[in-house]
């Protein structure tokens, strides 16, 4: 469980982390436009938009500064590319994972984790619909969040369980996986005791989730 009494807890940790990457980043005015380009493109497609289109649409010098762009927010944790495509953008993922956000013209995105499902309702300014798989029965979970709050869940014992996992290296691969829904807390602890080496770490309430969300994202595209 977290600490109270002022104690940090992880999630006070990642949230500073995410956060700091793009003051520290140091983007020009230029630079993070195409970073946010890149997100509404995941909301607006659930897929990340190629050097190409970014190119097309923003109208920079050239498609090199796009992908030179591209390279410095990856060198920042801020998104992940691979085999020459973006695979995630905190907080949206290209690939299939167990949180899946409905937005409200009905398509769908991927979140990295729980906790960036419901920071989507914050970084959007739109309700959302979060469906998530219990690591453990594979059940789906169902979370509606309308006006910054909870409107419904289903199970009622839907909880969030962090892993205290060591980062070492780009945080969608490292510690996003480990940041799940269960949807009961003895269904955490079974899994705890079939997965030895992420046992350790924290229990949090949808409201902890919700108001982490909230910290996280809701600036991102300000």
């Amino acid at each position: 469980m977290g600490g109270g009494n002022g104690m940090k807890r992880l999630m006070d940790e990642i949230a500073e982390s995410v956060k700091s990457r793009i003051t520290e980043s140091q983007l020009t005015p230029s630079e993070d436009e195409i970073r946010k380009y890149i997100l509404r493109a995941f909301a607006r497609n659930g897929t990340p938009p190629s050097s190409e289109e970014i190119t097309e649409r923003l109208r920079p010098s050239s498609v090199d500064f796009v992908n030179q762009t591209i390279g410095k927010l990856q060198n920042a944790d801020i998104l992940l590319r691979k085999g020459g495509e973006i695979i995630s953008a905190y907080p949206f993922s290209a690939l299939p994972t167990s949180n899946k956000v409905i937005l409200k013209e009905g398509h769908q995105v991927y979140a990295l984790c729980a906790t960036d499902a419901l920071g989507i309702h914050f970084m959007l300014n739109e309700d959302i619909t979060v469906i998530s798989q219990c690591p453990l029965c594979r059940r789906e979970m169902q979370i509606i969040v309308k006006g910054r709050q909870i409107d419904s869940y289903d199970p009622d014992g839907i909880i969030e369980f962090v892993s205290d996992v060591e980062n070492n290296g780009c945080t969608a691969e490292t510690i996003c996986p480990y940041i799940n829904f269960f949807c009961s807390e003895e269904h955490l602890e079974e899994w705890r005791d079939v997965n030895p080496a992420y046992r350790n770490g924290e229990i949090y309430s949808l409201s902890d989730v919700l108001e982490y969300g909230r910290i996280i994202f809701a600036d991102f595209l300000k």
